[in-house]
C-alpha cells in the first residue's frame, strides 16, 4: 500500500522520509508521483454539458442503462495541473477524472531537486496528498512470470475447417462459430485492447480489412505519450489482437473479424512498477469517454521489479489496487471488461491478480484442447471469496497470425482472454442493446459448470450460441406478469408469484425449449401464487412460461440436485 504525504505539522517528517528514500529508491524506479487534488472546483467542465467530456455513444449508453453522469465523471481542473507543473517543474504523464489526480514525472530531476518539488507540490493549497510508493527491504516475492509463452510458426496440414484452419477449435469450443454463421462477426461493436504493443500488425495482411476500411480506429501509447508508437516494441499485443481480429484467407479466422478496435499501449515490457496499473486507468478512463463496447486487457499486477511495490494476497479484493478499482467502475459505466487471469498457477503467488479481482468483470481461465485446466493458469478465488476466474477458453497451443503467410502457437491466459472478448463483440453484435450485466450474466450461465463452479475454471467452458439464444428469447417475451420465482437455484419446489392478469396456463421448458412440465385451467387461474415440484426433472436450466390473455413471460430458474 501506498504511503501518503499530507499536509500540515506532518510536512517535515514527510519531506524527509522523502529524502532518505529517493536516495536509495531513485535508481530503482521511475520518479512518478500521485498528486491527489481536493476538489474540482474552478473546472469549466458540467455536469450539466457532458458532451464536452462525454462522447455522444457513451452518453446514448448512459441514458439507455439509467447510469447516472457524476462527478466523478468530470475532467480534473486543468489550472490545478498546470500549477503542479509549473511549481515542480515536471512532466504531466496522466491525469485521472474519476481518482481526481495526476501522474507527474519527476525524472529529469535529480533526488534533491525532487525532494525540493515535492515539499512545493504539497503545499500547494489545491493539493490535497502526494501518493509515493513504500519504501522496505522485505522480499516478499519475485518478478512476475512472463505473460506468453510463444511456439514459432506452426505448419497448416490440418484441413481448410470451414476457412478457420488451426483456428477452429479454439473458437468452436465455445460455440463462436455459430454465431458467425448466422452472421454476427462483431461488427459495430467497439473493441479496446489494453496490451504491450503491436509490433508489425501495422503491415500484417491479417489485418489488412481493418486497416482498409478504417476500422483501426484509434492508437495510444500510453507508456511513453511524448513519444507514442505501440508499434514498435512487443509483438504480444499482435497475437491478441489476431486471435480477436486476425484474418488469413483459408487458415484463420478470429472471433471478431468485424469490429472496430482501439489499440492502448498501457504496458511497459522492460520493467515492471506500478506506474502501468496508472496507465491502464488512464486508458479505462478513455474508453468511458469514447463508449467502447468490450475491453481486452491481458494483464495482470502482483510482483514488481522493486520488490517493495509487491501486493500481497489479501489485497486481492478488487478495493486496492487503482486498476481494479477502475475496471470496476469501467464496467459499471456500461462497458463489458474481460481481463486474463494470469500465468501465476505454478508458481509461488498461484492466485488471480489485479486487475481480475474487480467484481463485475469476466476474469478468464486457461485450458487445453481437452478442456483440461492448465497449469499455468491463475486460481481464484479473490481474498473476499468471490468466483474467479468467471469463465475459461482455450490458452494452451492457442493459435493467432504470426506472419504474412505463418500461424503460431502459444501458450497463456492472455491467449484465452482474447477469444472471450472477441466472442464477447460478436454476440453484441446481434444483441447490441442488451446491458452489459445481462450479458456477462448470460455468459456465466452457458458455462459448462454451471450453476456449479470452481476456483479453476470458473463456471467452465461458456457457450456464446447459447447464450445469444438465452438473450434472445429474453428479449422477445414480456417479463411484467412473473413477479419472482424462489428460491432460485432450488432442489425440489419453485414457488412462483405473479401480479396482472390470471394466468391461464404454466409450462417448464429445459434450455433447448422442450416443455417437460404444462398445466392449463379450464377456468382462468386468479391465485397469484403458486408451489410446483420439480423434483423429476434432472439437474440444469429451465425455463417457466405462464400465459395470460396479454401474452406469454418468461423467467429462467436453476435446478440443483444439492
Amino acid at each position: 500500500m501506498s504511503q501518503r504525504i499530507k499536509l500540515g505539522s506532518r510536512i517535515l517528517l514527510v519531506i524527509g522520509l522523502l529524502l532518505s528514500g529517493l536516495l536509495s529508491w531513485s535508481q530503482n524506479a521511475p520518479s512518478y508521483y500521485y498528486v491527489v487534488f481536493k476538489d474540482k472546483t474552478g473546472t469549466p467542465f458540467e455536469l450539466e454539458y457532458p458532451q464536452a467530456f462525454l462522447s455522444s455513444k457513451s452518453l446514448e449508453r448512459r441514458l439507455r442503462l439509467g447510469i447516472p453522469i457524476l462527478e466523478e465523471d468530470l475532467p480534473v481542473n486543468p489550472q490545478y495541473v498546470q500549477g503542479v507543473l509549473q511549481t515542480s517543474g515536471g512532466v504531466l504523464h496522466h491525469t485521472s477524472k474519476w481518482f481526481n489526480s495526476m501522474t507527474v514525472n519527476l525524472s529529469a530531476l535529480d533526488s534533491v531537486a525532487q525532494v525540493a518539488a515535492i515539499e512545493q507540490i504539497a503545499l500547494l493549497p489545491f493539493v490535497y496528498e502526494v501518493k509515493r510508493f513504500p519504501l522496505n527491504t522485505a522480499e516478499t516475492g519475485k518478478r512476475r512470470l512472463k505473460q506468453e509463452d510463444e511456439m514459432g510458426p506452426v505448419e497448416l496440414t490440418l484441413p481448410n475447417q470451414k476457412g478457420y484452419g488451426w483456428g477452429f477449435h479454439q473458437l468452436n469450443m465455445v460455440n463462436t462459430i455459430r454465431l458467425h454463421e448466422a452472421g454476427f462477426h462483431g461488427q459495430g461493436i467497439d473493441v479496446g485492447i489494453f496490451d504491450s504493443g503491436w509490433f508489425g500488425a501495422d503491415q500484417m495482411r491479417a489485418f489488412g480489412a481493418i486497416r482498409d476500411e478504417g476500422r483501426l480506429m484509434m492508437t495510444r501509447d500510453f507508456v511513453n505519450p511524448q513519444l507514442p508508437n505501440v508499434f514498435d516494441k512487443s509483438t504480444h499485443g499482435t497475437y491478441v489482437w489476431g486471435i480477436m481480429a486476425g484474418v488469413m484467407q483459408d487458415q484463420f479466422i478470429g472471433a471478431a473479424p468485424l469490429s472496430n478496435y482501439y489499440l492502448f499501449q498501457t504496458e511497459d515490457v522492460d520493467s515492471e512498477y506500478r506506474i502501468e496499473e496508472d496507465n491502464w486507468v488512464a486508458a479505462a478512463e478513455l474508453a468511458d469517454s469514447l463508449g467502447l463496447d468490450v475491453i481486452n486487457s491481458s494483464l495482470g499486477y502482483s510482483l514488481f521489479d522493486d520488490t517493495t511495490m509487491n501486493y500481497e494476497y489479501s489485497a486481492m479484493t478488487g478495493k486496492v489496487s487503482r486498476a481494479s478499482i477502475a475496471a470496476e467502475k469501467l464496467s459499471n459505466k456500461g462497458v463489458i471488461v474481460v481481463n486474463s487471469a494470469g500465468n501465476s498457477g505454478n508458481s509461488p503467488w498461484y492466485f488471480i491478480t489485479a486487475p481480475t479481482d474487480a467484481d463485475g468483470i469476466l476474469t478468464v481461465g486457461a485450458v487445453d484442447s481437452l478442456i483440461n485446466v492448465a497449469g499455468f493458469s491463475s486460481h481464484g478465488p479473490t481474498y473476499d471469496g468471490r468466483v474467479k476466474p468467471n469463465v475459461s477458453a482455450m490458452g494452451v497451443k492457442t493459435y493467432y497470425p504470426f506472419s504474412d503467410d505463418k500461424v503460431g502457437k502459444g501458450n497463456g491466459t492472455s491467449y484465452s482472454g482474447p477469444i472471450i472478448a472477441g466472442s464477447t463483440a460478436s454476440l453484441l453484435s446481434a444483441l447490441s442493446n442488451r446491458s452489459p450485466q445481462d450479458v456477462r450474466n448470460t455468459i456465466e450461465r452457458t458455462g459448462s459448470l454451471f450453476p456449479s463452479y470452481n476456483f479453476d475454471m470458473g463456471y467452465g467452458i461458456p457457450d456464446f450460441w447459447w447464450a445469444y439464444n438465452l438473450l434472445l428469447e429474453s428479449e422477445s417475451l414480456p417479463s411484467t406478469q412473473l413477479d419472482c420465482i424462489f428460491p432460485n437455484p432450488t432442489k425440489d419446489i419453485i414457488n412462483v408469484k405473479t401480479k396482472g392478469s390470471p394466468v391461464l396456463s404454466l409450462s417448464v421448458s429445459n434450455a433447448l425449449g422442450q416443455r417437460m412440465t404444462h398445466i392449463s385451467w379450464s377456468q382462468s387461474w386468479i391465485k397469484n401464487y403458486l408451489q410446483l415440484s420439480i423434483a423429476h426433472l434432472p439437474q440444469g436450466t429451465y425455463f417457466l412460461t405462464i400465459e395470460t390473455e396479454e401474452g406469454t413471460s418468461t423467467s429462467p430458474f436453476e435446478k440443483i440436485d444439492e
